[in-house]
């Protein structure tokens, strides 16, 4: 990866990711885990106003925690009323899409003539048994409908998980 597919993944401007890198007195990285983990710094950063200290340590802790929801014992407070959870899968869904978005948009393109090969690849999923329709159907929907088919979707899960066998 490039440092500006690592700042694009991680959600944050490159200047931003030097200047904490240097502040944090650690060297800055380019591959996706570690942007997962800078975009979850900025993310605490900039949303609950952690400060860039504390933010990192609970990074740190809420990837390396088994399970899709790490709590965040470094940012609660003594008396235990407040505490910090993470939603792990929603935040790597996120993640993904633009760790997506930045291997795709971002990449250097390559120097020399590019070969015109034009595949079906409608054809050939169907031929091995996608279901286009849906697929289809889905990318007709808005962006929040498909969020919402997602949470639905995640609610049915959880309750199937919890559900007597």
């Amino acid at each position: 990866m490039t440092a500006r597919q690592t700042a694009i993944a991680a959600a944050a401007d490159l200047k931003w990711l030097t200047n904490s890198a240097a502040l944090l007195g650690r060297p800055l990285r380019y591959h996706a885990r570690e942007a997962m983990w800078w975009g979850l710094v900025r993310l605490l950063v900039d949303r609950l106003g952690l400060t860039l200290k504390a933010a990192a340590g609970a990074a740190t802790e809420a990837l390396r925690a088994p399970g899709s929801r790490a709590l965040i014992d470094g940012v609660a407070d003594p008396s235990g009323s407040t505490a910090l959870v993470v939603d792990l899968p929603r935040y790597e869904s996120v993640f993904l899409a633009n760790l997506s978005r930045a291997l795709v948009l971002e990449t250097p393109r390559r120097r020399g003539r590019t070969t015109r090969r034009t595949r079906d690849t409608v054809g050939a999923a169907s031929r091995y048994g996608v279901d286009i329709n849906l697929v289809r159907s889905s990318l007709a929907r808005s962006p929040a409908e498909r969020l919402e088919m997602l949470d639905a979707n995640v609610a049915f899960v959880r309750g199937m998980k919890r559900a007597p066998k």
